[in-house]
């Protein structure tokens, strides 16, 4: 290991004296660069190697580089090129290679390589690094991307860009990115020369382009297209995948319609993409996101949006897709062909739902002229889209085809309209009735009904009726944290009103407990809203924060005593009990200090029992000891935890610095 730092030493030594002898850096300083270096060298040599050595020294020679220049420049150092001038670089470029060796399959450290490589400008290196990168790593896209995209946009070279990208395809066939860049690409090279032309003041008819000029151009752009085909047909991959460039064997002189220019090498990508991924309708609509950022795409986009039609014809996410495209690249909803254009949007779905009549197609309907109604600002506008939406909710609902997030956009949007009298208040409890009705289970709807009736009758005092909803919403939904929260909330406002007395508050916690904690799994709803440990873990909290604020800490104390015996503690439920013993710690005479001490210990013990007790619960474990100067007891604490811990370095880590500042208070 010393005779290779060594070895690598003396090959700085030409480096530095000429450094010296340009006045760049003082003695003091190059005898600062070789320590630097000597010390970078031995990491290196560690064992195991850690790829932060090899990062560090990168950064650290980066720096000195731009220090070098920054000096030369102060200096006006000018002349012959001499051995500094290149070596830092070339030394960076070492250390990459060294680190590549041992840590290839890092893409970070590839990724930092390639950058570093462009920002230096050093074109011979790049292709290097591209060929070594792409042979270890042929199944990630993103390096076929980066070396197109060099290829073409550093390089300009079409082809050699259409060759990585097709490469790419062979050995990822299914990857979304390549076939996106490589549909991209092909618009881009279309601009460009639509550009290039129309600044040489070049035509794009075929009348027009007799003088030399066009016909100069025209030939680039069959080579480019000839270049392409001859490429693409030699590809086994293309041949055994089935992706064919078909269309463009017998591609005609490009003089004669302009193919190139409308698009027609992105049209045959296209193609080739959804034989290869043919059910995925999320793929083809980054297609259309490519074509709306560039210019003069209408054709292709359509083109997309008929393929769309053909293959989704029973998916009412992909016709709704295809009926919002007429309104979809128009960024001004004041204007008249805005109007225009959502009109013939709205007869596009209307046809939509007479070909595919359920509750989705007419969601996804109500959700566009729900949108665009909150958008536009012209008052005729405004009732022509809200007429067609109260329609649209009331045939919806009439055929039994409202879904419940369609019952949830409708009482919203009547609750957004300023004037109500007492003709709404009846269709809306009607409303809230009938959706409840058609989607017991949904405990967003019920939680709405109950909101909105209590709303309704603040003034008049019907505790009893809100009472009987919440009883049968919660028998529908018995393990809906929505639901339980918001009846928490409820009877804790019944008892600030003096509705409740103490032991009934009290009574109505624990039944509730007992019904959450008796739930079987065959009770169990499978959606997100179904969570009845967090249910029991809210009625918990609510109950002891009340316990305190009734009798203080010896109640608090009593209640989590009781609970610990009458239900299975979960972790949550030994932190809400550790942060009471907190809060109340400080506060207590040097008598009672003990006291709590112990009860603090126990509850700690039982929260680390948990398999899933984070590493913070048991840093405060140790915190709690250290603040009583007990190191022994906090030591033992360390040990257990890191057996137990699934992080066990992130966890010593803050431990150490946990004890350097102890240490540090102590002194």
């Amino acid at each position: 290991m010393a005779e290779t730092v060594q070895y690598y030493l003396e090959q700085m030594v030409p480096e530095l004296e000429d450094l010296e002898r340009k006045e760049i850096f003082t003695k003091e300083e190059i005898k600062s660069i070789v320590k630097k270096r000597t010390n970078f060298e031995y990491a290196l040599k560690r064992r195991p190697a850690q790829i932060i050595d090899f990062l560090k020294y990168i950064e650290y020679e980066m720096n000195l580089d731009l220090l070098k220049k920054k000096r030369k420049n102060r200096l006006g150092i000018k002349g012959r090129v001499t051995i500094s001038d290149y070596s830092i670089k070339r030394r960076i470029y070492h250390i990459f290679d060294r680190a590549i060796i041992k840590f290839a399959g890092d893409v970070k450290l590839w990724v930092q390589y390639i950058e570093y490589a462009k920002n230096e400008g050093d074109h011979k290196m790049l292709s290097k690094i591209f060929g070594s990168v792409l042979q270890l790593h042929p199944t990630n896209p993103m390096f076929w991307i980066m070396a197109s995209k060099y290829e073409y946009e550093i390089n300009t070279n079409i082809m050699s860009a259409r060759v990585f990208l097709q490469r790419g395809l062979r050995l990822n066939h299914d990857s979304h990115q390549l076939w996106h860049q490589y549909f991209k690409l092909e618009l881009i090279y279309v601009e460009k020369i639509k550009a290039r032309r129309k600044i040489l003041g070049i035509s794009n008819n075929k009348d027009d382009e007799s003088n030399d000029e066009s016909n100069d151009e025209s030939n680039v752009e069959r080579k480019d297209s000839q270049n392409f085909i001859e490429i693409t047909a030699d590809d086994d991959f293309l041949k055994t995948k089935k992706l064919e460039l078909k269309g463009l064997d017998n591609l005609p002189n490009l003089d004669d319609d302009n193919l190139l220019l409308r698009g027609e090498l992105a049209k045959v990508v296209y193609s080739n993409a959804i034989k290869a991924i043919p059910n995925d309708l999320s793929f083809r609509k980054e297609f259309i996101d490519v074509c709306q950022e560039l210019s003069d795409t209408n054709t292709i986009q359509e083109e997309i949006y008929e393929s769309i039609l053909k293959d989704f014809e029973n998916s009412p996410e992909a016709l709704s897709y295809v009926a919002e495209r007429h309104v979809a690249n128009i960024s001004d909803v004041q204007s008249v062909e805005f109007v225009h254009a959502i009109k013939n949007s709205i007869d596009e779905f209307q046809k939509c739902i007479e070909k595919l009549p359920n509750d989705e197609t007419w969601y996804l309907f109500s959700k566009f002229l729900l949108k665009y109604s909150r958008m536009v600002s012209e008052p005729n506008l405004i009732a022509f889209l809200n007429k067609k939406l109260l329609k649209t909710y009331k045939t919806a609902s009439e055929s039994n085809l409202a879904s419940s997030q369609m019952y949830l956009d409708w009482i919203n949007w009547i609750l957004e309209k300023e004037e109500s009298n007492s003709n709404d208040t009846i269709k809306m409890k009607g409303l809230l009735t009938k959706a409840t009705d058609t989607w017991p289970n949904s405990s967003k709807l019920w939680e709405k009904r109950i909101n909105i009736t209590i709303s309704l009758n603040d003034n008049e005092g019907e505790n009893d009726s809100i009472d009987e909803l919440y009883k049968l919403a919660l028998k529908l939904n018995p393990t809906s944290l929505i639901l339980w929260d918001s009846y928490i909330s409820w009877i804790f406002k019944k008892f600030k009103n003096g509705d409740l007395k103490d032991f009934e508050l009290e009574k109505l916690l624990l039944n509730s407990l007992s019904k959450i904690s008796s739930l079987s799994r065959n009770n169990r709803r499978n959606d997100d809203d179904d969570r009845p440990n967090e249910v029991k873990d809210q009625i918990i909290t609510s109950y002891l924060r009340w316990a305190v604020e009734k009798g203080g800490l010896d109640n608090a104390r009593k209640v989590y005593k009781s609970l610990f015996n009458k239900t299975l503690p979960t972790l949550k439920f030994y932190k809400d009990c550790i942060e009471i013993e907190q809060e109340y710690l400080e506060k207590e005479s040097i008598s009672t200090i003990s006291d709590s001490k112990s009860h603090l210990i126990w509850l700690y013990e039982q929260a680390c029992g948990f398999k899933e007790t984070p590493s913070d619960l048991w840093l405060d474990f140790i915190q709690f000891y250290l603040n009583n100067n007990e190191i022994t007891e906090a030591s033992n604490i360390y040990w257990k935890a890191m057996k137990n811990i699934k992080d066990p370095e992130s966890f010593e880590a803050k431990y150490r610095q946990m004890m350097y500042q102890y240490n540090n208070q102590k002194k």
